[in-house]
């Protein structure tokens, strides 16, 4: 298996880990630095609240069609390249970000972190992380994964807030926590590039990697039904993470919660997400992935199909924190476990990247349906009923999952392989 080319030590791998949730955490901080600097991106850049949602949407649409040809990139290409290659140019991009350039450039410099990040860098990662571990160790390596990137978001996000007020809170300020984030990116390239091992085969099995990825062979990788029972379970537990993002809002428009409570919910999903994430991946390699995913799914359902036929009120506060707490649990467990189905499922390791780009395509389509929807929704039905409908929809597409989920648990019981059909 082309697992064996990680010759590697305990160390190694450690190491490895580290970097690749350094890696996966400060990729993204680019594309989504609007989530943490609204108002401060709007002074200094003087854009409109369109202008931002359209770079959101720029973004979006350039990681949705890179993940395909990232998958066919990550099969023929080392990890270690193809990493080191997404930190340069997106740290290159920060850079020129950090000049406050004019929208039009900013347009452009969003759709190649489109691209660093989806067509260069997802699937190389999820191969990575799948060949560090053994196949009974794949829940623990994808949580460890999704774990040690939200602490690495919790960590630089309290860095960088700290050096933009201490800097002044200002256009410079902002320019340089940007240019920051750049330098480190940068040197975060090169450290993968000098740390990082190749995973690359021996001769004889290079020669086959070249030859594969034939037309009929991308036809076999999409005739096996754990790639698109995979793909619908990813969109529905991205939904439900669409669907936890408006917990904040929920909690004070609807439960009179101060801003600085509904802040705290927010901060609270952050330490829960990163425990979840490695719990889960443990539980999973114990309980088996399969159902620790469909485990996860029936909390998710339960949980925000409560939000949704119980009217909100300031008097079931208790509910909330309790609801939120199990939600949030779910969805970062889902996240923390879901690719390591990828191992259950017997898609080879060698055809990991294909796999990933199929399934990711699907798998994050609601980066660009959910905002919008769930803003209408909201618009159209102010107050606790806006919420409590979308809630239900989040719940409906949560339940697809759970029955996606069932359907693998069935099929991999006895570490069966899903075949193709």
């Amino acid at each position: 298996m082309a697992r064996d080319y990680y010759a590697m030590s305990t160390a190694e791998k450690i190491l490895t880990m580290v970097l690749l949730c350094l890696s996966g955490s400060l990729m993204y901080w680019m594309p989504f630095f609007s989530e943490i600097f609204y108002v401060p991106m709007q002074d200094a850049f003087g854009f409109s609240k369109t202008q931002l949602g359209l770079l959101s949407s720029i973004f979006g649409t350039t990681s949705l069609i890179g993940y395909f040809p990232g998958g066919w990139l990550a099969d023929r290409i080392s990890s270690r390249k193809l990493i080191s290659a997404a930190l340069l140019i997106t740290a290159a991009g920060s850079s020129i970000f950090s000049t406050i350039p004019t929208f039009e450039v900013c347009v452009l410099l969003y759709a190649i972190w489109g691209i660093s990040t989806a067509c260069i860098f997802w699937s190389a990662m999820i191969k990575a992380t799948r060949k560090l571990a053994a196949s009974e160790e794949q829940g623990r390596a994808f949580g460890i994964l999704e774990g040690g990137r939200n602490s690495v978001d919790m960590v630089t996000a309290t860095i960088f807030l700290s050096i933009f007020a201490f800097r002044g809170g200002d256009s410079s300020a902002l320019s340089e926590t940007i240019l920051l984030l750049a330098l480190i990116l940068l040197f975060l390239a090169v450290l993968v590039w000098t740390v990082m091992k190749e995973d690359r085969a021996p001769e004889e099995e290079a020669k086959e990697e070249r030859s594969k990825h034939s037309i009929k062979e991308i036809i076999e990788v999409m005739k096996l039904p754990i790639v698109w029972l995979l793909a619908i379970i990813i969109l529905a537990a991205y939904s439900g993470l669409w669907g936890a993002i408006y917990f904040t809002p929920y909690a004070t428009e609807v439960f009179s919660l101060s801003a600085v409570l509904g802040g705290a919910i927010g901060t609270g999903k952050l330490w829960l997400a990163f425990l979840a994430a490695i719990a889960a991946g443990f539980i999973a390699d114990r309980m088996g992935n399969a159902k620790a995913v469909l485990g996860a799914f029936i909390l998710m359902t339960f949980g925000f199909l409560v939000f949704g036929l119980v009217p909100g009120a300031p008097s079931l506060v208790p509910l909330l924190l309790i609801n939120v707490a199990a939600i949030t649990i779910a969805v970062y467990a889902l996240r923390g476990i879901y690719f390591s189905l990828l191992e259950q499922g017997g898609i080879p390791v060698a055809a990991t990247g294909m796999a990933t780009g199929i399934i990711s395509v699907i798998g994050y389509t609601p980066d660009i349906f959910m905002p919008t929807l769930g803003g209408v929704i909201l618009d159209a039905y102010p107050g606790s009923d806006g919420y409590q409908r979308l809630f239900l929809l989040v719940a409906a597409l949560s339940f697809l999952g759970m029955i996606a989920a069932y359907i693998v648990y069935r099929k991999t019981q006895d570490r069966q392989v899903v075949s193709p059909t």
